[in-house]
């Protein structure tokens, strides 16, 4: 199988389909303000804890050195850290329920 082949089959398996897409935003308007955000949160949180376990297990570089898988997994923890924490505030100061 040629790269062109892979790259076309994966391309494939990551479109959304419509339906899936329909159902999903009409799930979140149902459900108020912030709940997409709630969702896309959790789902990169899930997306970079695997990214995170499958480097752990790959990373060739030493104590020290300079590696920017590492880098970039610590900046996407950051930041979805700093979101999950405004969204908290945010519920909190209008007195809803953050779960």
């Amino acid at each position: 199988m040629t790269t062109a082949i892979t790259n076309l089959a994966a391309d494939e398996r990551m479109t959304p389909d419509d339906y899936a897409v329909t159902a999903l935003a009409e799930y979140f308007a149902d459900r108020g303000p912030l709940s997409y955000e709630r969702f896309l949160s959790g789902y990169y949180a899930e997306s970079i804890r695997h990214i995170q376990e499958a480097h752990r297990a790959a990373c060739t570089a030493a104590d020290g050195e300079h590696c920017a898988t590492c880098d970039a997994i610590r900046v996407g923890c950051v930041g979805l850290l700093a979101e999950q924490r405004t969204v908290t505030s945010v519920y909190q100061e209008a007195g809803d329920d953050v779960r």
